[in-house]
């Protein structure tokens, strides 16, 4: 796997702690949203992973809505549940950091949880398909 998808598994597991007991005990709110920030960065990782598998240099942008249409113009097709997400998903990565009145649902960042995995899946079959007798 590389770096940058074994990143984005870690952003993932990173979330995942912090969605648990054992990470949050207190159930608070500043480390739920965390949590939110790391699921975007673990779905931004992914793509712009998949989009170097391409071949194609990706932008340096944390909006999930403009790495889906790259990906897509490329030959790539996402989820229609993670394309209708991914602007919601995309303000993760800033509103969880700076702004005091930002709150994000905890099922809203486990279902966004899923939809990595679905990703990850994708990328991971398309990437044996690719290297089937190489």
């Amino acid at each position: 796997m590389s770096s940058l998808l074994a990143r984005a598994q870690a952003d993932i597991d990173i979330a995942k702690l912090l969605l648990s007991p054992e990470g949050n005990p207190g159930n608070d709110e500043m480390i739920t949203d965390q949590a939110a920030y790391h699921v975007q960065q673990g779905i931004e990782k992914a793509m712009k992973y998949q989009t170097e598998m391409m071949g194609i240099e990706y932008k340096k942008t944390h909006n999930l809505v403009g790495l889906i249409a790259d990906l897509e113009k490329n030959g790539f097709t996402v989820s229609d549940k993670l394309k209708e997400k991914s602007f919601i998903i995309s303000d993760w990565e800033a509103s969880s950091r700076y702004k005091d009145d930002f709150c994000v649902v905890k099922k809203d960042i486990e279902e966004a949880v899923v939809l990595y995995e679905e990703l990850k899946d994708k990328i991971l079959l398309e990437l044996e398909e690719n290297t089937k007798g190489v």
